[in-house]
């Protein structure tokens, strides 16, 4: 029980310092114009890789453009000063970015924790235990309604459907939208349909706009199925629609 309690308080300490530092790093990003400084710090520069719009796999370091999440910052080399100059704005229709940060801070509280014995830190310092962050971005076009295309992160995928988020950060203004593919072509090129979250009458009526072909999905949502928004809803409209439903 003792050592579940550290981990605990260890990890609620270094999301509190995260926290901390991403809003440090929100204020870096924007000037009053709307558009990204010259000079942006280094510790926002995760490992990715991208799809461009020429299908050409490019790898490097970056992160999604927060002024509109329509493209990535982007750099070739790992950057090793604090301040990145020469940085490119791409557009791509996907890419894969890996952060660290969390398990870099973890390790590094870990390390210091007084209680732990040396075979207790090694054991814990070399396990994987689930706070590294991958995720995947990809860029929605052709969105059935007025709402702008942009990049967005895959949150769930089967064999019929796709279900996106926004990108969740600090700095990117988020909504109660969520985005709903079908399978049968690749992300770039299908069309995409939101569901309507902010309220449980909007999330019905875009049920019955998007889903209309299929009707279990639809009186399932009358029924009080996938509602509120949450990862078990999401998950269980795409699997119903991949249980019920014709592509």
């Amino acid at each position: 029980m003792r050592r579940r309690s550290i981990n605990i308080y260890s990890l609620l300490f270094i999301t509190l310092i995260l926290l901390s530092y991403t809003n440090k790093l929100h204020a870096q990003f924007y000037i009053t114009s709307r558009s990204l400084k010259k000079e942006q710090p280094r510790i926002a520069f995760d490992s990715l890789t991208y799809t461009s719009v020429n299908n050409e796999t490019v790898s490097g370091f970056g992160f999604v453009n927060p002024i509109d999440a329509k493209s990535i910052v982007f750099v070739k080399e790992k950057p090793n000063e604090s301040l990145v100059k020469g940085w490119k704005d791409v557009k791509v229709k996907s890419a894969t970015i890996y952060t660290s940060k969390l398990k870099d801070l973890s390790f590094r509280m870990l390390d210091l924790d007084p209680n732990l014995d040396s075979i207790q830190k090694k054991r814990i310092l070399t396990t994987n235990y689930a706070i590294d962050d991958t995720i995947q971005v990809f860029f929605l076009r052709n969105i059935k309604g007025a709402i702008a295309n942009s990049l967005r992160t895959l949150y769930y995928e089967n064999s019929k459907a796709r279900i996106f988020k926004d990108i969740s950060s600090n700095y990117y203004a988020t909504s109660q939208i969520v985005y709903f593919q079908k399978t049968e072509k690749p992300v770039y090129e299908s069309d995409t349909y939101f569901l309507n979250y902010n309220n449980h009458k909007a999330f019905k009526k875009s049920v019955k706009r998007f889903f209309k072909t299929c009707p279990k999905i639809v009186e399932n949502a009358q029924n009080g199925d996938y509602f509120p928004r949450s990862g078990k809803a999401f998950r269980k409209i795409a699997d119903d629609y991949e249980r019920y439903c014709e592509n």
